[in-house]
């Protein structure tokens, strides 16, 4: 496992899936596709070339405020100034399959593919510069070359298990998108390479995967959309150390991830009882950094009952809501 990078994640790969309510159509009927389970034999990138794999969950406000449904492979380093152009690589298809959507496809700029292997799996991969262009319905063998890895730091792989439904309270804020039924990929590599590909993964721990779901009922902890438009917040945890607090805020004066003081409450405990209380917070990121110990922002909140929470941020102590308090219903 690697360990102790200090990553400068802010800067690292976007992806191109929703972070608010998904709004992605692609998706295959699994209708004349054989039934039975996902299987991929082939690393994205080569493994000598794989610096980490970050697992499900990571936060990177905006684009993936809530945490994100894919794992990435990280191939540049953005925190010692590596160039993800100076270091492309092969892109390999991890598994064989057929394609059902292309997002982009221009020469020399980045591509989304989906590819359907079974009645009820799919998988994509994301930042592919292609080598020549793919068309809906093309079969994917394993291990063919898509291309090159692109500007990104790292490429993504998602997985979509129509059979498995992920438990969120409200589930029809992903009804259009791949987070209600995201997978786990690595689980469905053949072996020797999951082993290897699991031993590449930085997190802390013996549960390697991560998760995309911290929804509690009746508890602060998970996904919040903002009543006005629907912009989302998480109180989630950390991809590295998942005893770490992490609080994901994609729009509004502050804007991005920030870490928790010790002293403050976990969201699990957070219930409408707990009344009004205030997160002391420092700008943090998704990764081992683990967020300063000094306070630079501060998050007033309160459930108002189980569905619904106010909150307002400042970078000095409230101790009552003003006029610029949000509110968010799940």
């Amino acid at each position: 496992m690697l360990v102790g990078l200090s990553v400068a994640w802010l800067a690292a790969c976007g992806g191109s899936s929703p972070s608010a309510p998904a709004t992605s159509s692609n998706t295959s009927p699994g209708s004349g596709f054989p039934a039975g389970t996902l299987s991929l034999t082939v690393s994205p990138i080569d493994q000598s070339k794989i610096r980490w794999i970050t697992p499900l969950g990571n936060l990177n406000p905006p684009s993936h405020t809530l945490p994100t449904d894919h794992i990435y492979f990280y191939f540049a380093n953005p925190n010692i100034g590596e160039s993800p152009a100076a270091l492309r690589t092969p892109f390999f298809a991890p598994g064989s399959g057929t394609v059902f959507s292309v997002i982009g496809g221009a020469a020399g700029q980045e591509s989304k593919i989906f590819i359907r292997q079974t009645a009820t799996f799919w998988y994509y991969v994301d930042h592919v510069i292609l080598s020549a262009p793919i068309s809906q319905g093309a079969v994917i063998t394993a291990g063919q070359v898509l291309g090159t890895t692109g500007s990104a730091f790292g490429v993504d792989l998602g997985v979509v298990n129509e059979s498995l439904t992920v438990a969120f309270i409200n589930p029809a804020r992903y009804a259009q998108g791949d987070s209600l039924h995201c997978d786990a990929p690595l689980k469905y590599f053949s072996e020797p390479i999951r082993s290897q590909l699991y031993g590449r993964v930085q997190r802390l721990g013996s549960e390697l995967d991560g998760t995309i779901n911290y929804d509690v009922a009746g508890r602060l902890s998970g996904n919040w959309f903002a009543t006005v438009d629907a912009s989302p917040m998480s109180f989630a945890k950390d991809t590295y150390d998942p005893n770490r607090v992490r609080i994901s805020i994609g729009s509004g004066t502050f804007p991005g991830v920030y870490a928790i003081m010790s002293t403050d409450p976990a969201p699990q405990d957070v219930s409408v009882a707990s009344g009004r209380l205030m997160y002391s917070m420092s700008r943090s990121v998704s990764g081992p950094e683990p967020g300063s110990s000094t306070a630079t922002h501060y998050l007033l909140v309160q459930m108002t009952d189980d569905t619904h929470i106010r909150t307002e941020i400042s970078t000095s102590p409230l101790s009552d809501f003003s006029s610029a308090a949000r509110t968010w219903a799940r």
